[in-house]
């Protein structure tokens, strides 16, 4: 699709869009040394919501073609109904063009969460219970509703320090969940002793030779009507499910 230019002075920059993906220093000079020498590339155009001429996503290539004094910037105009729609927009080409950080999708859920509550309602306008809350976000930001649960308890009980600890890239959701679940049994807010990481790996190994003996009775049993197709989704889903938790 051919990019329209426009001068940069009509663009509108503005929160939640502006700081949704932060911008990193490092890549920041790097595109403005780029566009120093070539300019701007009209292949990757900044991506603006017509008819309000805000930026939904190219924010660097914009700060960057300011820092070196461009006048015309080329971009692509497209419409949304909503701001969610806009901000789910830009949080999939995010996730497409790089590798999502855990601090991103903190800050996209906390967004949608703002804007929809943290129980939306339905086409029904019935409010989703906590289950169907998770499984609507984990759709929309292409995660687990697994990742989703955790990440909601780091939101509701993570301190400043957890926080910080995922924004630098220290720890994941997955782990900051787990020291959070353990300071609250430890605290007594929760039932249930803590567990070390050899009693997680344990039940993990315990939990396994039980399935997979299960599933060995089935086969011998005969699972001709349990399609190869099925079988394979089911295995890709656990798949997904360990690689969407682990940092």
């Amino acid at each position: 699709m051919q990019s329209d230019f426009i001068n940069i002075s009509e663009l509108n920059v503005q929160d939640p869009f502006s700081s949704i993906f932060p911008i990193g220093n490092e890549t920041l000079e790097s595109i403005q040394q780029n566009m120093e020498t070539n300019g701007f590339d009209e292949v990757f155009p900044i991506i603006v919501w017509e008819g309000k001429n805000i930026v939904v996503d190219g924010h660097t290539r914009f700060n960057a073609a300011k820092a070196v004094g461009l006048k015309e910037v080329p971009v692509q105009f497209k419409t949304f109904e909503s701001e969610d729609d806009a901000i789910l927009y830009s949080f999939h080409i995010q996730r497409n063009r790089r590798n999502i950080s855990d601090e991103d999708i903190l800050n996209c859920l906390a967004l949608l969460d703002t804007i929809h509550g943290s129980t939306p309602m339905d086409g029904n306008k019935e409010k989703l219970n906590k289950k169907e809350t998770n499984e609507m976000r984990a759709n929309q930001l292409g995660i687990s509703p697994h990742k989703v649960d955790k990440a909601r308890k780091v939101m509701e009980h993570g301190n400043d320090e957890i926080r910080e600890s995922i924004n630098s890239g220290e720890k994941s959701i997955n782990k900051a969940f787990q020291q959070i679940q353990d300071d609250r049994r430890e605290s007594g807010e929760i039932k249930g002793a803590t567990t070390t990481g050899l009693g997680r790996a344990a039940k993990y190994t315990q939990t396994l030779g039980k399935f997979l003996k299960e599933l060995t009775r089935i086969k011998e049993d005969g699972w001709q009507d349990i399609s190869q197709e099925k079988a394979l989704a089911d295995l890709e889903s656990v798949k997904q499910l360990i690689e969407s938790d682990y940092p």
